[in-house]
């Protein structure tokens, strides 16, 4: 068939393919304007809560420690204080990692950035947005919608620090029930030297004053013995 005819009977199909969509640019890993609000607002309440266990409200709490070593007490208050503030901070970096929550917070801020920038150009291309419905706004407070977003990563946070309480509490039981046992055993063991102690002073009121003299003798004749032996 010749090639006039060929050209003929076929259609005229494009030649150029419909470009692919843009992929989304990738969202950054180091914490953007409302991730970094967040930890901010974070190790805010931490400090508060550190600043609350002052020195004074800890030492309320040991009054005979305090009063007697208050140097170990400050050493241990500070100790306290450090130790509670990194299992803060790292339980709370363990939520943002566990729940994804920067790269979310930083694609939000993307999302944000490019709506503004597409508003913006079309205003400068004066494109009229279309009318938006008669949409009646919420009437909830801006802190009760952040709370309700973030309520399930603080009942998460909240039941890890309770477990951890529970733990807490059944080891410091095991001790001090260790401890009272060691009371009682030590008390025992002071009963018995005191009887000890008690049946001697017995014995050696009903001794004789010869026979004190003897035991002295004896005693010394022992004494010198062993003397000459070492």
């Amino acid at each position: 068939m010749p090639e006039s005819i060929m050209a003929a009977e076929m259609p005229n199909a494009p030649l150029d393919r419909s470009p692919s969509p843009a992929s989304a640019p990738p969202v950054a890993s180091a914490p953007g304007p409302r991730a970094a609000a967040l930890q901010k607002l974070y190790n805010d309440a931490i400090n508060h809560v550190l600043k609350t266990c002052s020195y004074d409200n800890f030492a309320k709490c040991f009054p005979t420690p305090s009063r007697e070593v208050p140097q170990s007490m400050r050493q241990l208050h500070e100790q306290f204080n450090e130790k509670l503030g990194n299992q803060l901070r790292s339980n709370f970096e363990d939520v943002l990692r566990d729940r994804n929550v920067v790269p979310s917070l930083n694609e939000l801020d993307r999302l944000v950035e490019e709506a503004k920038r597409r508003k913006t150009r079309a205003q400068e291309e004066g494109v009229e947005s279309s009318p938006m419905p008669n949409l009646r706004p919420h009437t909830l407070p801006a802190a009760q919608l952040y709370l309700a977003h973030l309520s399930p990563s603080l009942a998460q946070a909240s039941q890890d620090i309770q477990q951890q309480q529970e733990v807490t509490q059944a080891e410091n039981s095991e001790l001090l029930d260790r401890v009272l046992q060691q009371r009682s055993e030590i008390a025992t063991l002071v009963q018995g030297l005191e009887n000890v102690v008690a049946d001697l002073d017995a014995s050696v009121a009903t001794l004789k004053p010869e026979e004190l003299d003897a035991l002295r003798e004896e005693g010394r004749d022992v004494d010198e013995e062993m003397r000459m032996v070492t």
